[in-house]
Parts: structure tokens; C-alpha cells; sequence
């Protein structure tokens, strides 16, 4: 009873928050007004490659990102997991993470990190550039907590340091994952979800810092060095409710079939879809559709919802009788010209 207390507690919060987020989510038109919208770049391949409708089925290290919930579902000890990622305009994201089980539940830890490459620094003398360079700084710090509170339901949050820096500017701030899943008696999962609860950032710094003639002073009085307050910025929340099935239509073949929907704060409400195909626990294909509702056009005629199919694949290796060895790939198409499709490539260690 307390249990179910407890669940009921945990779902009605979710709801009433979810539903407040709904009131002003959904808008394409604030797309790029948030801040740190790295978070809402996919990590790891077997989520990405099921169009990020795992949130309901998602398990092990995985789970950290899609649903922390999900990481106390193993019968495994410890888990670590590398991930990398080709993104859109030729940057590069580095992904890592480990969970371990204990006596209390699961924790577990992850570094986010985005790679920009060197961009000239540019003056208003200097628009073509000054000869030197500066590469931003992006990184996510998470640690998680994951507990099954029976054989059905799994509870967990994912609490995470955002740091954003650009040449000496730089802006901080914290943010909350928490995650619900539930295994009904019909073999239906269920999957509860909020991303990105937290403060706003601002960013700070010696680069905002201008001379200025102050008025109403003396001819020939000094410039004054004044520093211009930056506008904060609110993390992209997101709400998300998600279900998957699982069926065994021959013997050693497994299939998962999952959906969810998803209403973000700055940006296109989501309808996400996959399809999980496995052999013997070994060999597995996946594939999903990403569909942004409101989807309009640029001037151009181009959709300006970026996503849509995703596709992969993931190899489970024994090496030993307590080790194995995970491979999972991720390619996520991009539906106009302006940029490259996305490829993720992720290694798991399982013992």
C-alpha cells in the first residue's frame, strides 16, 4: 500500500507539473531562445536510433539520459559506456557514463562534452579577424539515482551540473531529470518524464564589458568600463509519457514496440516511434521516426523541423562468463540541406 502510495504521489507531481509546462510549451517560434539547448541533444546510439521513444523500455547505462528510472533495471553490477557523435555544423559530442548496483539502488555518473573546433575571434576593426582563436567550452556533469521500489516499478533522478563557456564568459546552472517506469500485468511499460527542471542562465564576464562616454560629464572626461547584464535564459523543460510492448513471435527473435509523446517549452511538440528487433540477445535492429507537430516552412520552402527517421544496430559480445562487450550504432537523418545527418557510435562495458 505504501507503495502504491508512493507511485501515486509520484505520478499526480509529474502530471500537475507536466501540465504546467504544457500551458506555454509546444512554440515553435521560441526555438533558440533557451539556454543550454545541448541538453536536448541525444546521447547514446540504442535511444537515438529508436527516434528517442525509449523513455518507457530503456534500461541499464542507457537510461541515465532517456529515463533515469531505468537504471536499476539490470541484473548487472556495473555498466560503463563511451559514446561519440557526429552533429550538425562539424561539431562533435563525447558521452560518457557509469552505473554501478548497490545495496540502496543504482548511481551513477556522466560527462557530456561538445567539441566546436577553433573559431576566429572577430573585432568590430577586425570583422574578417584578428589571427586568433578561441574554441567554446559546453559540458554536462550528471550524477544519478535509481531504485526499483518493487519488481514493477522504478523510480529515479538524474541531477546535472550545466557549464557553458565562451572565451572569459561564461553562465552555470543545475537541472533535474525525474523519471517514473511502471510493468503493467498486460506486459504494457509504462514510462513517466521530466527533463531539464532547473534555474535559468545567465551568462557573465569580462567580455561583456565596454568603455563608454558617460553623459552629462565634462569634455575630456575618461571612458568608463561598464559590463552589460546578459538576458537569462530558461532550460528547455520537456514533459514525456511513453508506452512500449514487447513480443516474442518465434523462439531467440524479440521485438519492442514503443511510442511517446513529448511536449517541450521551446520548440515543436513531439510524437516519437520505434521498433526494436532482437536475436538471442545478441543482435539487434532498431529504427524510429521523429514527426514535430506545427511543422511549418522557412522562406526557402524547407521544413523547419529538423528531424525525422533514425536507424541502427547493436551487437551484444560475451567475453567472459561475467563480461560482455556492447556495440551500438545510430544514424539520424536531417530533412533539409542546411546540415550533414548525425551518426553515433557507442561501446558498452557490461559485467
Amino acid at each position: 500500500m505504501r507503495v502504491t502510495k508512493l507511485l501515486t504521489v509520484l505520478l499526480t507531481l509529474f502530471l500537475v507539473i507536466g501540465l504546467s509546462l504544457q500551458a506555454t510549451a509546444g512554440n515553435p517560434n521560441k526555438k533558440g531562445t533557451a539556454g543550454a539547448e545541448e541538453l536536448l541533444i541525444p546521447m547514446g546510439a540504442r535511444g537515438t536510433a529508436l527516434a528517442g521513444a525509449a523513455a518507457a523500455s530503456i534500461t541499464g547505462i542507457d537510461a541515465i539520459y532517456w529515463n533515469p528510472a531505468g537504471l536499476a533495471n539490470t541484473q548487472t553490477n556495473v555498466q560503463a559506456m563511451f559514446s561519440y557523435m557526429t552533429y550538425i555544423a562539424d561539431i562533435n559530442i563525447a558521452y560518457g557514463a557509469v552505473g554501478v548496483k548497490t545495496t540502496l539502488g543504482s548511481i551513477g555518473v556522466s560527462f557530456q562534452s561538445l567539441a566546436f573546433g577553433d573559431i576566429a575571434i572577430t573585432t568590430e576593426d577586425a570583422p574578417d579577424g584578428t589571427g586568433s582563436f578561441y574554441s567554446p567550452t559546453y559540458m554536462t556533469v550528471g550524477a544519478t539515482f535509481s531504485r526499483a521500489m518493487t519488481d514493477r516499478i522504478y523510480v529515479g533522478v538524474n541531477m546535472k551540473f550545466i557549464h557553458e563557456a565562451i572565451m572569459q564568459t561564461q553562465a552555470n546552472s543545475f537541472a533535474l531529470d525525474m523519471g517514473v517506469q511502471y510493468f503493467t500485468d498486460l506486459g504494457i511499460r509504462l514510462g513517466v518524464l521530466l527533463k531539464n527542471f532547473g534555474a535559468p542562465m545567465r551568462f557573465d564576464g569580462e567580455n561583456l564589458d565596454r568603455n563608454v562616454d558617460l553623459p552629462d560629464v565634462p569634455p575630456g572626461t575618461p571612458q568608463r568600463r561598464l559590463r552589460f547584464p546578459a538576458q537569462k535564459a530558461e532550460l528547455p523543460s520537456s514533459f514525456e509519457i511513453a508506452l512500449a510492448y514487447d513480443v516474442k513471435p518465434i523462439e531467440k527473435f524479440t521485438a519492442s514496440v514503443m511510442a511517446s509523446v513529448r511536449t517541450q517549452n521551446f520548440m515543436n511538440d513531439q510524437l516519437l516511434a520505434g521498433l526494436e528487433l532482437g536475436y538471442n540477445d545478441m543482435f539487434f535492429l532498431r529504427g524510429g521516426y521523429d514527426y514535430g507537430f506545427n511543422e511549418g516552412e522557412d522562406i526557402m520552402g524547407n521544413r523547419t523541423y529538423l528531424w525525422g527517421p533514425t536507424f541502427g544496430f547493436g551487437l551484444n559480445l560475451p567475453i567472459t562468463g561475467t563480461m560482455k562487450l556492447a556495440f551500438d550504432f545510430a544514424y539520424r537523418l536531417t530533412m533539409e540541406s542546411y546540415f550533414d545527418n548525425n551518426m553515433l557510435f557507442t561501446a558498452k562495458f557490461i559485467f
